[in-house]
């Protein structure tokens, strides 16, 4: 009868008190317009359910390159599925999203070199 009280139990329909369900953004990915849109260097994306763990290694790969001035991200509020990110070149004859394009891509080869090395460590251990 006591283990009868301790199951957890299960309602369809409803949520448990501690139970979340996020909100799915409304757009996948956005490019915001600029005060100048001649200024094709100066640029804010939007990230649909994006948040700090795709914003702060984008935004540390980004600022490792040269042709980075600033860039900075945020999460407008933590029920709002999105990130901002806001990126502005050193040469305002480069558009911003070119160099997007290029810190994600790597980013991606930063992915890369980790899955290699942690298969590569998981393969020795297990034959170990």
């Amino acid at each position: 009868a006591l283990e009868s009280h301790l199951a957890p139990q299960t309602f369809s329909g409803s949520m448990a008190v501690n139970e979340q369900r996020l909100a799915t953004a409304d757009v996948a990915f956005e490019v915001l317009e600029a005060a100048d849109e001649t200024d094709v260097g100066n640029r804010t994306f939007v990230f649909g359910d994006e948040g700090h763990t795709l914003g702060n290694a984008l935004r540390h790969v980004l600022m490792r390159r040269k042709e980075t001035h600033f860039c900075g991200y945020s999460i407008p509020h933590p029920s709002e599925p999105k990130m901002n990110m806001r990126l502005q070149t050193t040469d305002k004859e480069m558009p911003a999203i070119d160099l997007l394009k290029t810190g994600l891509q790597d980013l991606a080869d930063v992915c890369d070199v980790v899955d290699e090395a942690f298969t590569d460590a998981l393969q020795r251990f297990q034959a170990q």
